[in-house]
């Protein structure tokens, strides 16, 4: 029997990683084998742990290639677990396709896209393979609905891969997106 592929996408602040983490929850009580993988260059809450926005954490392993993944299982795991999968190259794909095939569960969370609305290629792909997929609103910081489905840039360098929290994005609607994007609304003077 194969395993299966979760995917949970959304913008920042969209309860990504809490809805990973009560995944790793669920296998913890079952007593499962888990392993818990996060992208060597995101720090932001240490070095070895994911860490949701709402405080809640997990020990996690950092690694710079979705090929060190499976060289550091053991063979007996039951599910793996990859914060932040938008910063791993596309070999994620093979590796989680790999994974599922070896009847382990893989649940992957992530931006399906980046602040100026292009789409993360890994997790594009990853959404093509993926068994489960789980869309995340936030709520927008500009007009207070629970219908934020982009991320804002507010601060920081042009590159779409900039790591960072609220001092460099916030969550937002596309209606309000557009205001921001045509210069409507100014975005000190509004966030909530």
């Amino acid at each position: 029997m194969s395993g299966k592929l979760t995917l949970i996408v959304g913008p920042m602040y969209s309860g990504k990683t809490t809805e990973l983490l009560s995944f790793v929850e669920i296998y913890k009580l079952g007593k499962k084998k888990i392993r818990v993988f996060k992208p060597k260059l995101d720090v932001r809450y240490g070095v070895d742990k994911v860490k949701a926005h709402s405080g809640i954490e997990e020990k996690a392993i950092p690694v710079e290639s979705p090929r060190e993944i499976l060289e550091t299982l053991d063979g007996d795991e039951k599910a793996v677990f990859v914060d932040e999968v938008q910063f791993f190259s596309e070999e994620m794909y093979d590796v989680a396709r790999e994974l599922v095939d070896r009847d382990v569960d893989v649940f992957c969370a992530g931006l399906d896209m980046t602040y100026k609305q292009n789409p993360f290629k890994t997790t594009a792909n990853l959404l093509s393979l993926a068994d489960i997929v789980i869309k995340k609103k936030a709520v927008c910081s500009i007009c207070g609905e629970h219908n934020a489905t982009l991320s804002f840039k507010i601060s920081g360098e042009e590159s779409e891969i900039d790591i960072g929290g609220e001092e460099k994005y916030i969550a937002v609607c596309r209606d309000c997106y557009n205001g921001l994007m045509r210069g409507d609304i100014d975005v000190h003077s509004h966030v909530i």
